[in-house]
């Protein structure tokens, strides 16, 4: 199961050492085997993840304070194979870290993690594939309820997802850093800084730093579990991606885009097909996403966010600034199903926010008309939705971050609010908004503007010297 240079753990057979022995330090462990039945992963060792590992059975136990370490490249090199901790549906993970004492997941090259200092950078993504966390909540695409999370090889079953437990427990992901990722093994097929597939409203995932991935921060396949207070810097695809059907809630989100290679803030889909009776129902509060900067290289036609595929997600008290092009765009294809249609016709809501960019000028000239062709949409200029945005009490102006930074060491970082838009208007989100379990805060954005900032201390954009 694993190669060791710890006493406290059992040495391998003789003649069976690991390629990788010699490489990891005195107390390093190498797990490369499936985890079968209860496990602790202890914080007096080091931990080293070669290829996938999966999680087939049993309780995962993480000790705060433990770091494991992907290999960049594993030592089998069968086609396909990456380095990633899976979690898969008939087993659960108890990771609860503190704000003292973090569990982190990086590269086996992140010196900072060991007690040294940074080494690495947003442009040191794609050094091990990520984490993994499958449940038993409903999903649903092309008429099957159960289907394989994407970024492992097909025709693996213990990748599987899905079912009819909404309740479905997964364990426990808290003070959680997951540094330097991504994987692409296929077109589409792509392994994030976490990915959740089918995670059922049992399961806690509060307080997660993501921070450099080459594909998203965090990918949400359907299932009914909430987030609460996830970081996600230096994404090179999309920060926040929801698909399949996901009926939770997200509260206290915070996006840090690079300048030169993110796509969406958030790509939020419904389903597949686009007319599937189970679609995207999330509801988003307290966001703050910075996109790329004026200088972005981000074509500046596009739009920091988009919801489609008949995604009918709402969000309130939110700040989305600082994007180098357009604000949204919410598919209008002219069918009845389709996300503009959802959205027009109250069945979702977008209240409260605050937008700012430097691609418009306007709530009107920061929407987005989908056009491509096959399609004849209802609203080609985005008009109405623009109006309807503006009703629902949505501003166009700078919310005067008190610093924005994307350098290490700078120390310039506060994402707090300065505008009176953010800190005098009382929150709009009704009582009958808020979905159980959520907040109704009196403020917009991720971060109480008289508050402390809780990136602060534990989080890697901390640590990295990034925040003031």
């Amino acid at each position: 199961m694993y190669a060791c240079k710890d006493n406290d753990d059992p040495a391998p057979e003789p003649g069976n050492k690991h390629p990788y022995a010699d490489l990891i330090v005195d107390n390093g462990v190498i797990l490369y085997e499936p985890i079968k039945g209860n496990r602790t992963l202890s914080n007096d060792s080091v931990y080293y993840i070669d290829g996938y590992v999966f999680v087939e059975s049993g309780e995962l136990k993480i000790e705060a304070g433990t770091v494991i370490m992907g290999f960049e490249n594993p030592s089998d090199v069968s086609e396909g194979n990456e380095s990633s901790l899976i979690i898969t549906r008939n087993a659960t993970i108890n990771a609860a870290g503190t704000k003292e004492n973090p569990i982190i997941f990086t590269s086996e090259k992140d010196q900072e993690a060991l007690g040294g200092s940074p080494n690495l950078g947003p442009s040191n993504s794609k050094l091990w594939a990520g984490l993994i966390v499958l449940g038993k909540a409903p999903v649903f695409a092309g008429g099957a309820t159960e289907l394989q999370i994407e970024g492992i090889p097909d025709g693996e079953a213990r990748a599987m997802y899905g079912g009819a437990e909404a309740a479905h427990s997964s364990g426990i992901l808290k003070y959680v850093s997951i540094r330097f990722t991504g994987a692409e093994i296929g077109p589409g097929d792509e392994i994030q800084g976490l990915t959740l597939g089918g995670v059922g409203s049992g399961t806690t995932i509060e307080d997660i730093d993501i921070f450099v991935s080459a594909d998203d921060g965090i990918e949400i396949f359907g299932g009914t579990v909430n987030i609460k207070r996830i970081s996600v810097a230096f994404a090179e695809d999309d920060a926040f991606d929801f698909d399949l059907g996901w009926a939770g809630f997200g509260q206290y989100l915070f996006t840090l885009q690079k300048s030169d290679n993110s796509d969406f803030v958030g790509e939020w889909d419904g389903a597949d097909p686009d007319d599937a009776s189970l679609y995207t129902t999330a509801r988003i509060y307290n966001w703050t996403a910075i996109g790329q900067g004026a200088a972005g290289t981000r074509d500046a036609g596009f739009s920091a966010m988009v919801i489609r595929d008949g995604g009918a997600l709402s969000v309130y008290n939110s700040i989305i600034t600082d994007f180098n092009g357009k604000g949204i765009e919410i598919e209008d294809r002219g069918e009845s199903f389709d996300s503009y249609s959802k959205y027009i016709g109250g069945e979702n809501k977008i209240t409260g926010n605050i937008w700012f960019g430097h691609g418009a000028t306007s709530i009107l000239d920061m929407v987005v008309p989908t056009s491509a062709d096959g399609f004849t949409p209802a609203d080609p200029t985005g008009a109405t939705i623009g109006a309807k945005l503006t009703a629902d009490e949505n501003v166009f102006t700078d919310p005067q971050l008190k610093g924005i930074s994307r350098t290490n060491g700078s120390a310039g970082l506060d994402p707090r609010p300065d505008a009176a838009a953010a800190t005098t208007d009382l929150a709009t989100v009704l009582a009958a908004d808020v979905t159980k379990g959520a907040v109704q805060t009196t403020y917009k954005g991720a971060f109480d503007p008289a508050g402390t900032v809780w990136l602060a201390d534990w989080t890697t954009l901390a640590r990295f010297g990034y925040l003031k």
